[in-house]
């Protein structure tokens, strides 16, 4: 047998007809598993894509590598958040090129490119940028086969190419074309960066630290107000136009990105260059602890993603998707609402739009905090379903209160709805986790991205011109938005419960564990974490559903 070749024996009961095999091999070595007498069908694996790729590593270094102490936990977490770091820098110069065009019409950009004064063209960008997005997620696929750390750099790189070549602009043609493919290139960006979080962190460690990668995606308009700001108190203006200017500066950042990723990004914990060689193997052993799924594999499964659409929890949070992302222009079109609220000063629009930042920063930090010392009730669900209501309330005040009332409501109320971002980082977060089967968690994650660019894409036309400055239409369709979304997280929260009480219940009454053996190149045969052998949830029963 070939070293790229394995001969693998599981014991789930599937389509495949392979019978039960139980044990508990948690503590075994490789002597010790081989000694144990089991009942199951081996079945061949062309390649190892097929399995875990995580898989070739710990059978080569996990027999010797002793146990984690907690002091040993609290050094490796640590480290990780090194990851962390980097994720949300990234996701900070994402959204800061995300806010450019809004930002740099106030230095004539959108005059420069013959864009009118109105919203419709500026929309029309948006809505280019996302049909990218939507097409984007077929980045996913060789995503898949060549790991998130080559995807990555790929797409940084591209994405600065496409950040210089906007001071190049000579009309709206032209911001057009660029927008379509800033979305195409960033469309898997997000879910990558996510998805590398999961394969580091448990499942609960997981979602609270998706709210620092919202926290940097709203702190990116304090930057780059304050970047604005100082540009337009230029006593002696540049010799070429200020919006060039600024979209350098932006584009130096995504450069300075682009570094970072190459320096520190992994593909998995095998390859994170600031992990040893136990930490990489104990990173691995709490994430098969806890959350049971497959880190990664480079084979795509057609089963899998046949079964990502037959499962209803699939569309239940792309239903949620949908509908939370229908208010996302709000964030886009504040600085256009702002005015129409008589903040006639530039200046005082980026000085406000940094407050509802801070705002937004400061709701992240509580919720990140709740979700660590009170798990129990801030949970995953609780976080999506309370930061939706709180977005809900002001957005049907907007249509309800009358005109005559003091501004400043209104513009409270604005800047309250744009803390929905701590809702949506929790659905990716939970549409992520609450499946196994990497196959099957990417098909799931290009259905929920597409349907967050198709919402992104009505969202960009419920604002218009001629329904300003009440916009009744856009704050109706976002108030359904956020109590649809609710309505779906409800759904997918007691599906799952659903499931995990039976699977519990099933799991008391059992006293040994399953496990999967895999044949080695010299012939040995050893036991191996089902997690190794890229089930999926509905396969593999022992999966408990977080939530």
């Amino acid at each position: 047998m070939s070293s790229s070749q394995l001969s693998i024996s599981d014991e789930h009961r599937d389509k495949n007809g392979i019978e039960v095999v139980s044990s508990d091999i948690s503590s075994l070595s490789p002597p010790e598993a081989k000694s144990i007498s089991y009942k199951a069908k081996k079945f061949d694996v062309t390649d190892k894509e097929a399995v875990d790729e995580t898989l070739a590593f710990m059978l080569k270094y996990d027999a010797t590598t002793p146990e984690m102490t907690d002091a040993d936990e609290k050094k490796l977490t640590r480290k990780l958040y090194i990851v962390v770091a980097v994720i949300a820098w990234t996701n900070l110069v994402f959204f800061m090129d995300k806010y450019t065009m809004g930002f740099a019409s106030t230095f004539g950009f959108f005059e420069a490119i013959g864009i009118d004064g109105g919203v419709n063209r500026y929309n029309t960008m948006n809505t280019l940028y996302y049909v990218g997005y939507i097409l984007g997620q077929s980045n996913l696929y060789w995503a898949q086969k060549f790991g998130n750390r080559k995807a990555m750099i790929t797409l940084c790189f591209l994405w600065n190419v496409i950040m210089f070549l906007t001071c190049t602009l000579t009309s709206y043609q032209g911001a057009y074309v660029l927008r379509f493919f800033l979305g195409f290139v960033e469309s898997v960006a997000m879910t990558l960066a996510n998805i590398t979080l999961q394969q580091l962190f448990p499942a609960s460690q997981k979602f609270r630290i998706g709210q620092i990668f919202m926290i940097a995606a709203q702190f990116a308009q304090l930057p780059i107000s304050f970047i604005a700001y100082g540009l337009l108190k230029q006593k002696t203006p540049p010799s070429i136009p200020l919006w060039k200017v600024f979209v350098i500066i932006i584009g130096c950042l995504t450069t300075f990105t682009l570094f970072l990723i190459i320096w520190l990004y992994p593909t998995n914990p095998t390859d994170a260059r600031f992990l040893t060689i136990e930490e990489k193997v104990w990173t691995i052993r709490r994430l098969q602890k806890t959350n049971g799924a497959s880190i990664g594999t480079k084979r795509f499964k057609k089963y899998q993603a046949v079964e990502a659409i037959k499962d209803p929890v699939t569309w239940y949070y792309v239903g949620a998707m949908f509908s939370l992302m229908l208010c996302n222009n709000i964030t886009y079109i504040e600085n256009i609402i702002f005015t129409e609220l008589g903040l006639t000063s530039v200046l005082n629009t980026y000085l406000v739009t940094a407050a509802g930042s801070g705002f937004y920063v400061v709701c992240g930090i509580f919720t990140f905090f709740a979700m660590k010392w009170w798990p129990r009730v801030w949970n995953n669900t609780f976080t999506i379903i309370f930061w939706v209501f709180i977005c809900l309330v002001p957005c049907i005040l907007m249509a309800a209160l009358p005109w005559s009332v003091d501004k400043k409501v209104f513009l409270a109320m604005t800047l309250i709805c744009s803390v929905f971002g701590c809702s949506w980082i929790g659905i990716v977060s939970a549409y992520q986790s609450s499946c196994a089967g990497y196959t099957k968690m990417l098909v799931r994650t290009g259905l929920s991205m597409a349907a967050y660019s198709i919402a992104n894409i009505i969202a960009s036309r419920i604002y218009y011109d001629s329904a300003a400055p009440r916009y009744y239409v856009a704050w109706g369709i976002q108030s359904g938005g956020f109590f649809f979304c609710i309505v779906f997280i409800l759904l997918a929260y007691f599906t799952l419960s659903k499931r995990n009480v039976v699977r519990l219940a099933a799991l008391e009454l059992e006293s040994e564990k399953d496990f999967g053996l895999v044949e080695t190149e010299g012939g040995e045969e050893k036991a191996v974490n089902l997690a190794n052998l890229d089930l999926t949830d509905l396969e593999n029963e022992r999966f408990i559903y977080p939530l």
